[in-house]
């Protein structure tokens, strides 16, 4: 018995549903991945798919395992930039197990031989639309419950995605602006602007003579003065965004020309969080 197979459908078929993956699970873990490594990944994976589909012979079970598993590999670490370590291995788990998910509901559909290619693209969009808003509510609660709400910050046409921690003990305010003022990790605006610059942004600490001088009028860099926790005074460098979103259970809160202190301690942020939202923000 003979089956006629096209090998363009294969290849589109798996890098369509490759590509759904690899960005739902980047959803889920919060990794960043960027579309045009996605891309790529997926088109590797389907490459290999194909590849395994017209091979003469029967490929043995462990030599099959070694060799999707090898795919996974390089399309999770290559989609994320992850190198070795549970990260990984927490990607690679997740990626299987979507695509156990995906690909019995996919072969349900096809048994009753009613796959048509546009029963096929509404299969990925039902299934990618559900699973990522159910992503999204999910966090969205999960976080909630702990005062963690994901949070955009904009910047000359520049989006960042990270979370931010709804800090009642934060009441700093910004006596110029008249601004309440969150604390940001210094990493965090380098996903903004250069490393560079930042790196500029933060050698005027020690030289505050030169704050006019720097060439950052868009940012337009202050200092502010703050009482840490154990009482003592200090500087923090602060900066002016374009806008700042933060997505609670409720609404959207639109904040405007935000102000941002940058903080280089790596002690004064938790491991799930990258700024410290004032208190202000939210009531």
């Amino acid at each position: 018995m003979y089956q006629r197979i096209y090998i363009d459908i294969v290849f589109m078929t798996n890098f369509l549903m490759d590509y759904m993956l690899l960005r739902l699970v980047g959803k889920f873990l919060h990794l960043d991945g960027k579309r045009r490594r996605c891309v790529i990944s997926a088109a590797f994976g389907s490459f290999v798919s194909c590849l395994l589909v017209c091979v003469p012979f029967k490929i043995i079970f462990p030599a099959a395992v070694l060799i999707h598993g090898g795919c996974a590999f390089f399309m999770a670490s290559f989609a994320f930039r992850l190198k070795k370590g549970g990260l990984l291995v927490k990607t690679i788990l997740a990626l299987y197990f979507t695509a156990f998910v995906v690909g019995g509901i996919y072969q349900a559909l096809e048994t009753e031989r009613t796959m048509t290619v546009k029963i096929f693209l509404l299969f990925l969009a039902g299934i990618y639309g559900t699973l990522y808003t159910l992503g999204c509510v999910t966090e969205t609660f999960r976080f909630g419950r702990r005062n963690i709400f994901p949070v955009t910050l904009k910047y000359q046409g520049k989006l960042q995605q990270t979370y931010g921690f709804y800090d009642t003990g934060n009441l700093l305010m910004d006596p110029v602006k008249k601004q309440p003022v969150s604390i940001i990790k210094q990493e965090l605006l380098g996903s903004l602007i250069s490393k560079e610059q930042v790196k500029k942004l933060m050698d005027i600490k020690d030289k505050p003579e030169e704050l006019e001088n720097t060439g950052f009028v868009s940012l337009q860099p202050h200092f502010l003065s703050c009482h840490t926790a154990d009482g003592k005074k200090g500087l923090l460098l602060a900066v002016i965004l374009d806008e700042l979103l933060i997505q609670t259970p409720e609404r959207v809160v639109h904040v405007g020309k935000p102000v941002l202190a940058i903080t280089s301690e790596p002690s004064a942020l938790g491991e799930e969080y990258e700024i410290l939202l004032n208190s202000r923000l939210l009531n």
